[in-house]
């Protein structure tokens, strides 16, 4: 006769409900306070670490990888890609300081070619969890994240950091004008950095596709060139070249070049101004990060192998 022992069952219940609380113990924490060198923090982290702990002083917040004195941990559990979390970071730790970087840039040898701006500066992509956090992530992210990912390619460029409603309200226009004041952008640019030769306008569409290229999700990009201004030619052969490559190395990426024959989005500004719209507002930040990472080995080898 077979004899069947009692096993000891496991409380899920429990468990579950132990989670529940540190999952709103931390929203509720970051909702009120989350920076760097805050007593609150410290306290927030020694009281989480010390109700859960786990043989040799392994914290449940050690398993988690989660620390409130360090945000990017938030996006290192939230994102899949430690490489996108330290660019995702390094923005962060940079934001409000681009004049002075973009300054530094122009300083050294290192002279920018490029100088990368958002019209519409206020696209955002799906944020997620990230919502939980008050981070939201933009087409400016992106901006930021491309541009030092081109120095890998030593593709030298300046982010406009300035905030395009401070220029919209101070000539008394609507979002209706907004090309109207990034082409302010483009003058004082132009003036400031001589060594600049190329203009891209970063756009998040409303259109969201996603293609899988070697197990990635990618959000689509489009070339987008206006055509109602005399030698848009010379601006369509630069995108000609950026459409090839992308085809080339990242096929299903490119949705290809719109041809806008009642715009001029600028480009008549200069004949290497470009548009690009990477992903759509139902994309979320992984796809467009991979997306991103791609645009610039494009824009890198393209633009690189001319200057």
């Amino acid at each position: 006769m077979k004899r069947f022992i009692a096993r000891k069952r496991v409380n899920y219940n429990r468990i579950k409900l132990i989670v529940l609380l540190m999952i709103i113990l931390v929203s509720t924490i970051l909702s009120i306070k989350i920076f760097k060198g805050s007593p609150n923090i410290d306290i927030a982290n020694n009281l989480i670490s010390d109700s859960l702990n786990y043989s040799n002083d392994l914290s449940f917040l050690d398993i988690i990888n989660f620390n409130l004195s360090g945000p990017e941990t938030i996006l290192k559990s939230t994102f899949s890609g430690v490489e996108m979390v330290e660019d995702i970071k390094k923005v962060y730790s940079d934001s409000g300081d681009n004049k002075e970087n973009n300054d530094k840039v122009n300083d050294n040898k290192n002279e920018p070619i490029l100088y990368i701006y958002n019209t519409h500066q206020t696209e955002e992509y799906i944020s997620s969890s990230l919502a939980n956090y008050n981070i939201t992530p933009t087409v400016y992210m992106a901006a930021n994240i491309l541009k030092q990912e081109l120095e890998k390619y030593n593709v030298y460029s300046v982010v406009e950091d300035e905030n395009i409603k401070t220029v919209l309200n101070e000539n008394g226009w609507s979002y209706k004008d907004s090309y109207s004041a990034s082409r302010l952008w483009l003058e004082r640019t132009k003036e400031k950095y001589p060594s600049i030769k190329y203009y891209l306008d970063l756009h998040r569409d409303s259109v969201s596709l996603t293609t899988n290229i070697n197990n990635k999700s990618y959000a689509r990009i489009m070339y987008v060139l206006g055509m109602n201004y005399d030698g848009y030619e010379n601006n369509e052969a630069l995108m000609v070249k950026l459409n090839d490559y992308t085809k080339e190395k990242y096929p299903g990426l490119s949705r290809d070049i719109l041809y806008a024959k009642k715009n001029t989005f600028n480009q008549d500004f200069n004949e290497n101004v470009f548009l690009v719209e990477v992903g759509g507002n139902n994309n979320n930040f992984n796809e467009v990060y991979n997306s991103v990472l791609a645009l610039a080995e494009i824009i890198g080898n393209v633009i690189g192998s001319e200057n």
